[in-house]
C-alpha cells in the first residue's frame, strides 16, 4: 500500500504548558514523534514565543532547527509600535530572507495583549495579505467575529484556523460559502463524519493537517485521515497537496 505523505502545518518545540501529551522539547524529539506517527514535514514554532516573548522564540526556533530541511520555520509576530518588532515592511524582508513560511497571531488581554483592529494590527496585516504568507489563528484565542472580520477585509491572505471541533462547523460552513481563503487545521477535527461531510460539502481544498504536537500525538489524526471515508486524491490534497500549494505560492 502507498503511503501518503503527512506534512503538518500545527508542530512546535521547546518546553509546553500542561496538560501536554508529548515530552518535546527539541528539533530531535519532534523528529522522532514525526517518524513514530508517520509525518515527513512540519510547520514548527517556538513554545517560548507563544508563551513568553516572541522575538526570543523566533530566535530560538532558528538556532533549534537550522540545518533540518523537513522542519519548516512558522514565526510568531506582533505589532511593530512598541519595537519590539520592525516595521511590517522589515519583517516580511526579514522572513522572506530567512525562509519563514507562516506565522501565527496571539492577540487578546490573556495572551500577547493587543488587538486585530486595524488600528493597532492593520499595518502587520496588510503587508502579510500582500505577502501571501498564511497565518494560523487558534479559535480559543480568536472569536468567530475577528475571523470573518479578517476575511472580509484580507481575500489574498490565507487564514488558518487551528483547534476548531466538530461543533465549528455551525461557523465553518456558512465562512466557507463566502470565503475561498479560510482553511482548518485538522488535530480536533475529529468527529464522526466531519472531514467526509467537509469533502462533500466543500472540497478537500480548505483542510489543513496538523497534529499540534506535543500538546496531542500525531498519531491519532494520521490514522483519522488515513481512514476517512474519502477518495485517495482527497487525503493526499489534506495530509500534504493543500499545504504544499499554499507555500509554494508565496
Amino acid at each position: 500500500m502507498t503511503k501518503i505523505p503527512f506534512f503538518d502545518c500545527n508542530a512546535s518545540v521547546g518546553r509546553a504548558g500542561y496538560p501536554h501529551l508529548l515530552d518535546i522539547q527539541d528539533a530531535a524529539g519532534l523528529e522522532r514523534e514525526m517518524e513514530i506517527a508517520g509525518i515527513e514535514e512540519a510547520l514548527v514554532y517556538h513554545t517560548a514565543a507563544r508563551e513568553a516573548h516572541p522575538p526570543l522564540g523566533n530566535a530560538l526556533l532558528e538556532k533549534e532547527i537550522e540545518g533540518r530541511t523537513n522542519l519548516h520555520r512558522c514565526w510568531v509576530l506582533l505589532p511593530h509600535h512598541t519595537g519590539e518588532m520592525p516595521h511590517p515592511d522589515d519583517l516580511i524582508a526579514e522572513m522572506r530572507q530567512k525562509n519563514v513560511k507562516a506565522v501565527r497571531l496571539y492577540p487578546g488581554r490573556a495572551r500577547h495583549g493587543f488587538t486585530l483592529a486595524e488600528w493597532c494590527a492593520g499595518e502587520l496585516l496588510d503587508c502579510l495579505d500582500a505577502a501571501r504568507l498564511p497565518l494560523l489563528l487558534d479559535i480559543e484565542i480568536v472569536s468567530w467575529e475577528e475571523v470573518f472580520a479578517l476575511l472580509s477585509k484580507y481575500q489574498r491572505l490565507p487564514v488558518v484556523v487551528s483547534n476548531c471541533s466538530y461543533r465549528h462547523n455551525r461557523y465553518l460552513y456558512p465562512l466557507w460559502e463566502r470565503f475561498d481563503n479560510l482553511y482548518v487545521e485538522t488535530c480536533r477535527f475529529l468527529g464522526a463524519g466531519t472531514v467526509e461531510d467537509v469533502v462533500r460539502r466543500f472540497g478537500p481544498g480548505h483542510l489543513l493537517f496538523g497534529s499540534n504536537m506535543p500538546q496531542y500525538t500525531g498519531t491519532a489524526i494520521v490514522a483519522r485521515i488515513t481512514y476517512a471515508d474519502i477518495s485517495w486524491e482527497d487525503k493526499e490534497a489534506i495530509a500534504s497537496g493543500n499545504l504544499k500549494r499554499l507555500l509554494e505560492e508565496l
